[in-house]
């Protein structure tokens, strides 16, 4: 089945009398939402999972298959670390163990700045222990996939924020950042979201 998605043209205001325009990809959220869900594992399905996490998880399941790490760092396994304050950790259960690319995903959490050197990805609900900053300077000397919701995540830096909004899950994507990361994105990932420069 074949999905054809429409390309809006945003014109910022500041550009207005310049004549540039600012073309930013997009795809209708109930479109995304349904391919990432058809492509994601088995979902647990006992009720223990709201709608919120499941969709989280299978964004970031489907993210792994769109990025390829350097030669160097090429993984035997794919690690999520996922760092947070302890008190509104995402769950990412559901994925914990599947396989994605012959590689098996294992979830972690991080509670220190040593364990980011085990990741391949990294889920910030919080920066515990350090800044954003300190979280991005390691994860590029280490070649991590930085992935968050916090606002403004892609501007300082991060490479992947996933934004929920009125019950919809959009994403944008720093090219920058990734690149400095070592990191490289399929065209296809890169089409379906809204490209941020910053950081």
């Amino acid at each position: 089945m074949t999905y054809q998605t429409k390309q809006t043209t945003v014109t910022k205001r500041s550009d207005r009398n310049h004549g540039h325009r600012t073309r930013v990809h997009t795809m209708p959220v109930f479109i995304l939402v349904l391919v990432l869900l058809l492509q994601a594992p088995t979902m647990a399905s006992d009720g223990t999972n709201n709608t919120q996490d499941l969709i989280r998880a299978a964004m970031v399941y489907n993210f792994c298959k769109f990025v390829e790490w350097p030669n160097a760092e090429e993984p035997e396994q794919l690690v999520l670390g996922v760092m947070s304050d302890g008190f509104s950790t995402p769950d990412f259960s559901s994925i914990d163990g599947k396989t994605v690319r012959d590689l098996r995903l294992e979830v972690r959490t991080i509670s220190s700045r040593s364990d980011l050197a085990e990741c391949n990805l990294l889920f910030i609900a919080e920066a515990q222990g350090m800044t954003l900053q300190d979280a991005f300077a390691e994860s590029k000397n280490e070649s991590i996939l930085t992935i968050s919701e916090i606002d403004g995540f892609c501007s300082q830096g991060g490479i992947i924020q996933m934004v929920p909004r009125r019950g919809k899950m959009r994403f944008f994507i720093n090219r920058e950042a990734a690149d400095e990361s070592g990191l490289t994105l399929s065209s296809q990932l890169l089409k379906m979201a809204r490209i941020v420069e910053g950081g």
